[in-house]
């Protein structure tokens, strides 16, 4: 998977302001000529020895790609069970 956007992305940039919970992306897509920025709200809730991670809001600074973001987060509840060899780790980045 990390290939493939390698492939397709470039120059990415990637920032989390975990008191905030939101995360930033900017990435050049291959044969674009100016960057697609994508902002993001997260909630991440423990539950035991579980760690998940819930997309609450996404959003792009292109319109076409926002509408296809909202449309994907009403149709599908995004969330991420973090696999436990990892969670201590990204705890510590956005919590």
């Amino acid at each position: 998977m990390e290939e493939q956007l390698q492939k397709v992305l470039n120059n990415i940039s990637f920032s989390v302001n975990a008191q905030k919970q939101t995360m930033d992306l900017t990435a050049l897509p291959h044969g674009e000529t100016t960057p697609i920025s994508f902002h993001m709200n997260y909630k991440l809730v423990e539950n035991g020895d579980e760690t998940e991670i819930f997309v609450q809001n996404i959003a792009s600074d292109r319109l076409w790609v926002d509408e296809i973001l909202k449309m994907w987060l009403e149709k599908s509840n995004f969330q991420y069970k973090i696999p436990q060899n990892i969670a201590g780790i990204v705890k510590i980045f956005l919590k």
